[in-house]
C-alpha cells in the first residue's frame, strides 16, 4: 500500500511548480501570470497525450478482451471529461491511473484562485494561514471524507499536499531567492527521513498527520542537501522525470502485460534476486514503451505554441493542394 502514496509526492511537486510564477508575482513583483496562457498551456500540454492514451487503451482492451463491455460509453465520457471519480465514485474502468489526474485537473482550475494566498503581505500570517489550511484539510479527510468515496477522490481529499507545495514555493521565492544554500546537515535529514517515511506509512495516524509534514522537510532537503541535490539533478533522474507523464499514463498496462510473461522467470532464485530480476526486466519495458510514447506523442506537445504552428502548416498544405492548375503553371 505504500506505493499508493507516491501520487501524493507528485501532488506536492505539482503544487510547488504551479505556485512558483504566482508566488514570484505576489512576493517579488515579477510579471503577472496570464491566465489565458496558463489555461491554454495546461490544455495543449496535457490533453493530447491523455486522449491518445485513453483510446489506445480502449483499442488494446477490445483486442485482448473482444466483446468486453467493462468500459461503456458512460465510463468513457466520464473519463474524457475528468469526472469519473465524481460520477461513479471509483477509478476509471478505461484508464485506472487517471483517478489522480482528475484531482490534478481540479487543482489546475483552482490554482489562480488558491494562489491569492501569496497576496497576504505578512509572511508569518501567510504561512500560518497555509499551515492552518493544511491541518484543516487533514482533519476533514480523517473525520469526514474517508466515509464519502466521491469527496475522498476529489481535491478535497488531497488538498493538504498541494498546499505543502505552496508553502515550499513561498520559502523558495521569499527566503531562498531561488538559490537555496546547501549543507551536509540536510543530506543527513534525507538519509534518515526517507526510510522513516516508508516505515511510518504502515500506520494511519502517521499517514494522515505526519506524512505531509515529513514530505515538506524531505523536499527542503532535496533542495538544500549537497549530495541529495546532486542525486535529484542527475541526468538519468531528470530524464525519467521529464517523461513521467507518459510513464504515469501507461505504466500499469505495461507492467501488467510484461509481468504475464516474466513472472515465472527466475522463480528458482532467492527472493531478493528474483525481485531484482523482475524489476530490471519490467522496468526496462516500462522505460522503453513509455519512452517511445513520450518521444512520439508527448514531447511534441511540450513545445510552446505547437497548436498554432500545426495550424499554419495545415493551412499552407491545404492552400497548395487547393491551388488551381493555371495558378500552378503560372508559378
Amino acid at each position: 500500500m505504500q506505493g499508493m502514496h507516491g501520487v501524493e509526492l507528485f501532488f506536492v511537486i505539482s503544487g510547488f511548480i504551479l505556485a512558483l510564477p504566482f508566488a514570484g508575482h505576489y512576493l517579488t513583483g515579477d510579471q503577472a501570470v496570464s491566465l489565458r496562457k496558463y489555461y491554454l498551456r495546461r490544455l495543449t500540454r496535457l490533453e493530447p497525450p491523455y486522449f491518445a492514451a485513453v483510446f489506445l487503451l480502449l483499442a488494446l482492451n477490445a483486442w485482448v478482451h473482444p466483446g468486453s463491455s467493462a468500459s461503456g460509453y458512460g465510463h468513457l465520457a466520464a473519463s474524457l471529461f475528468y469526472s469519473h471519480n465524481l460520477v461513479y465514485g471509483t477509478a476509471s474502468t478505461v484508464i485506472g491511473v487517471a483517478w489522480s489526474l482528475e484531482i490534478e485537473v481540479q487543482f489546475y482550475l483552482l490554482v489562480p484562485f488558491m494562489t491569492r494566498l501569496f497576496a497576504i503581505s505578512d509572511r508569518r500570517v501567510r504561512r500560518a494561514f497555509v499551515i492552518f489550511l493544511v491541518l484543516l484539510a487533514i482533519a476533514a479527510r480523517v473525520l469526514i471524507l474517508n466515509h464519502h468515496s466521491r469527496l475522498q477522490l476529489s481535491i478535497l481529499g488531497y488538498l493538504q499536499f498541494f498546499l505543502i507545495g505552496f508553502l515550499l514555493a513561498d520559502i523558495f521565492v521569499a527566503d531562498w531567492k531561488g538559490l537555496p544554500q546547501k549543507s551536509f546537515l540536510w543530506d543527513a535529514v534525507a538519509v534518515l527521513g526517507w526510510p522513516l517515511l516508508l516505515y511510518g506509512l504502515r500506520w494511519p495516524f502517521f499517514t494522515h498527520w505526519i506524512f505531509p509534514a515529513l514530505l515538506f522537510v524531505l523536499y527542503c532537503a532535496a533542495f538544500r542537501g549537497r549530495i541529495t541535490q546532486l542525486f535529484f539533478s542527475n541526468s538519468w533522474i531528470t530524464a525519467i522525470g521529464g517523461m513521467c507523464y507518459s510513464i504515469y499514463l501507461l505504466h500499469h498496462e505495461v507492467i501488467s502485460g510484461v509481468a504475464r510473461f516474466t513472472r515465472y522467470l527466475g522463480t528458482s532464485l532467492p527472493n531478493s534476486i528474483y525481485l531484482l530480476l523482475q524489476f530490471t526486466v519490467v522496468g526496462a519495458a516500462v522505460v522503453g514503451v513509455c519512452g517511445s510514447y513520450f518521444v512520439v506523442i508527448e514531447k511534441p506537445c511540450m513545445m510552446r505554441g505547437w497548436p498554432q504552428r500545426a495550424w499554419q502548416r495545415l493551412k499552407s498544405r491545404f492552400a497548395v493542394r487547393s491551388a488551381s492548375p493555371s495558378e500552378t503553371f503560372a508559378d
